[in-house]
């Protein structure tokens, strides 16, 4: 297994154990049933925030404030590396394009030689007969 997705094994395992306390202690604590819960911990933790269900317990809102947190920052996580890991895993020729606009960026936006410009344009040409 490829060691970039190895590292992303834990923080996928601690949302989801995130996830399951944080279901059992809205059930358990504010009373809501489970699909309440699984819903509420849902909203909070993709910071969307309904205002439907709040917790009316003071042990509720702390536990609020601690999915806040936690939940958040451990999801956040895992969507900022797996976004990452798909931007290192896009198609080679996606890639080659890429830098091609890359380096057109950067020609519009700084002082370019001619010789410069020659090597790039010989370097589009020989990407293209390819």
């Amino acid at each position: 297994m490829d060691p970039e997705v190895r590292s992303l094994i834990i923080p996928i395992i601690t949302l989801l154990i995130i996830y399951a306390i944080s279901i059992l202690f809205f059930h358990y604590v504010e009373g809501w049933s489970f699909l309440d819960a699984a819903y509420y911990t849902t909203v909070t933790i993709a910071t969307v925030g309904y205002g439907d269900f709040t917790p009316k317990t003071s042990i509720g809102k702390i536990g609020a404030m601690i999915l806040i947190f936690t939940g958040i920052s451990v999801a956040l996580y895992v969507i900022t590396h797996l976004g990452a890991l798909r931007a290192r895993t896009i198609d080679p020729h996606l890639q080659q394009r890429l830098k091609i606009l890359r380096s057109l960026t950067e020609l519009q936006t700084s002082d370019t030689s001619k010789s410069d410009l020659k090597d790039i344009k010989k370097k589009m040409k020989d990407h293209d007969s390819k």
